[in-house]
């Protein structure tokens, strides 16, 4: 009779436990959810935009060094602008600066961070979802609005990676309109260029 009432005590004594447990998880996750819900938005839209810009830009910033890190904002918009429009269609809006050669597309370089990070929060939406059903319990929270950053980030990190070139130069530490990444290319048994100019890695002599 002593064992089964001491039984039947550490039974309820686990089960008022566990409730404990699940009404902090869900006092936690609803003071967070507030604020969530409305950097969700936000967030959701930058994701994709942001991990593009980075990282088709992310080499040819190296390349510029202080060039572009200690020029003032209105300019690096400028030299970011010609890296994305150089980078994909070949043409370069601003000619007073940076001029980014088209991209020949590298697939393996999809692979990088801003995937690496979309594909986490993906697999953290699969556990979290799964680890709730298993439990009863919405204790994982923000499960849709996660996966679905993450996914942003993915294609973001994914287009940007495609047209991420790596450049062969060294660093510059001046200016931007003379810097020019030198291009290695090659079209039905090759051939290879390097300028030290800007306008003729891009027009060749004569036209």
């Amino acid at each position: 009779m002593a064992q089964r009432m001491k039984r039947r005590s550490t039974r309820r004594r686990n089960t008022a436990r566990r409730s404990t447990i699940r009404r902090r998880a869900r006092r936690t996750a609803k003071s967070g959810f507030s604020l969530g819900k409305k950097i969700f938005p936000i967030a959701k839209n930058l994701a994709s935009p942001v991990a593009f810009i980075e990282q088709i830009s992310a080499k040819h910033r190296q390349t510029l060094g202080s060039a572009y890190s200690s020029a003032p904002i209105g300019q690096k918009l400028k030299i970011l602008t010609n890296i994305v429009t150089g980078s994909t269609t070949g043409l370069n809006i601003f000619k007073d600066e940076f001029q980014a050669p088209l991209s020949q597309l590298k697939i393996s370089n999809i692979f990088n961070k801003w995937t690496t990070a979309g594909a986490a929060m993906i697999g953290y939406g699969i556990i979290a979802k799964s680890a709730n059903k298993a439990l009863g319990s919405n204790i994982m929270p923000a499960i849709s609005p996660v996966k679905s950053i993450g996914k942003q980030l993915v294609i973001g990190g994914a287009l940007g990676g495609l047209f991420d070139d790596k450049p062969t130069s060294g660093t510059a530490s001046t200016g931007t309109a003379s810097i020019a990444p030198a291009m290695t290319m090659s079209y039905n048994g090759g051939y290879s260029s390097s300028s030290d100019s800007t306008e003729s890695s891009l027009w060749p002599h004569g036209t």
